[in-house]
């Protein structure tokens, strides 16, 4: 990274105000202070309390968080996520997307195509005051598939474009928990503003990581979570074990405090994923559940890990709690129960709740998914095996014909707005 003493500087006209170090100027710039780094926008500093995606930033800002990541667009797309950023006082960490495949950066056509794209951007949204920062390329390293000298050299290439025309916003590209990239970034992109990373369950490493590197500029968080599937116990079947809401909600309370909060050098981050999406499960990195999937009574309601979020973020106790899940289990099995083809057998789940909120549960039994992806691309819903069923007591009995591998999904929800979450592996033999 270059430096020039201890600022990057992008606003209009920034200087430092004599002796003191002041920034006045218009615009945003990252500032070291006493060993810790600060984005300043305007010339206020803000720590970085943000959320991934677009969905529901009014819970989302009403709970303290102050920004949201996008991981690419068009134009048109761009001033409508802004028109929500305004809409909820929120700042921006816009992405501009980039392939993985390595093999593109040496394309002269797509270089050349892509650099008029992000020059269109630059030159549309160069004065825009919700955009805090652009992200060029999510993780474009991961599997090793981009993390080339010529891929990290046209992100350096790109960051150079946008800064001769943009001269109020923050450049810098996100990396996968990944060090080897790092150090790619540290020596082939110096002319980006800071480097965000993507981190799950080793997330608490992340200070090591940048501590250990060449780069010694500052970071962002950009996302983060629960324990990934590719992190976790599997059954003798392959089936990743997922934490259960209440699990979750003591990760993310724990991870915020230890791995973010606690290094100088991370600036804030930005939690995953502020919506629903499927990956693995309909519900592994979700703060909300599905809304409008037939047959199944939810709404998007908010997890436990929106009140982990509030709690860290507003540093008060939220006045509403989710219920408190302990456990799931099928016969009384927790991990990878079997189950005879046509019998009956009986799912349970131990919750408690600190409002005494009467409680529904709604049950789901997906087949294992088999269509699966990396680095977050599309999967689809598994299929359902039979009804969904809403019970008023904590246990429903199932039967199923087909021998496999299956899922039983817990909603369980507490008529204030939240659901909590659960699911067990089994075999049908």
């Amino acid at each position: 990274m270059k430096f020039k003493g201890l600022f990057i500087t992008l606003g209009l006209s920034a200087m430092l105000a004599g002796c003191g170090g002041t920034a006045m100027n218009e615009g945003v710039t990252v500032r070291q202070e006493g060993g810790a780094w600060h984005v300043y926008i305007d010339g206020r500093p803000m720590y970085i309390n943000g959320v991934g995606g677009t969905n529901r930033l009014d819970v989302a800002s009403a709970n303290g968080a102050n920004a949201f990541r996008t991981w690419g667009g068009s134009v048109e797309s761009i001033q409508k996520d802004l028109e929500l950023a305004r809409a909820n006082h929120m700042y921006v960490m816009q992405g501009i997307g980039l392939p993985k495949d390595s093999t593109k950066y040496h394309d002269e056509a797509w270089r050349k195509q892509t650099i008029e794209e992000v020059q269109l951007l630059a030159q549309t949204f160069k004065n825009d005051t919700s955009i805090f920062a652009w992200g060029i390329g999510n993780e474009i390293e991961l599997d090793n598939r981009a993390n080339t000298a010529t891929a990290w050299s046209f992100v350096n290439l790109l960051a150079q474009e946008i800064k001769k025309i943009d001269k109020r916003h923050l450049v810098s590209t996100v990396i996968s928990h990944h060090p080897d990239a790092l150090e790619m970034v540290a020596k082939y992109a110096p002319d980006l503003d800071f480097v965000g990373i993507n981190s799950y369950g080793d997330i608490l490493n992340v200070k090591n990581v940048f501590a250990n590197s060449a780069y010694k500029g500052p970071y962002l968080i950009t996302e983060w979570g629960p324990t990934g599937w590719w992190e976790t116990k599997n059954t003798e079947w392959k089936a990743p074990i997922e934490q259960t809401s209440e699990e979750k909600r003591i990760v993310y309370e724990e991870r915020y405090t230890n791995a973010i909060a606690a290094d100088p050098r991370c600036m804030g981050s930005f939690v995953f994923l502020w919506g629903q999406k499927e990956e693995r499960t309909p519900t592994w990195f979700c703060l909300f559940v599905e809304d409008d999937v037939e047959g199944l009574p939810l709404k998007g309601e908010k997890t436990p890990m929106v009140e982990a979020m509030e709690r860290v973020w507003t540093k008060q106790e939220p006045a509403q709690t989710a219920p408190v899940v302990h456990g799931i289990a099928i016969n009384g099995i927790p991990f990878e129960p079997r189950v005879k083809a046509g019998r009956a057998f009986e799912g349970t789940v131990d919750v408690t709740d600190r409002e005494n909120d009467k409680l529904t549960y709604v049950w789901e039994v997906l087949k294992e998914a088999t269509i699966t992806a990396t680095g977050g691309a599309y999967e689809p819903r598994p299929d359902r095996v039979g009804e969904v069923q809403t019970t008023d007591a904590n246990k429903v009995s199932i039967a199923i014909a087909e021998p496999g591998y299956y899922r039983l999904y817990a909603y369980i929800l507490d008529g204030t707005g939240f659901v909590s979450t659960a699911n067990i592996p089994f075999a049908v033999e």
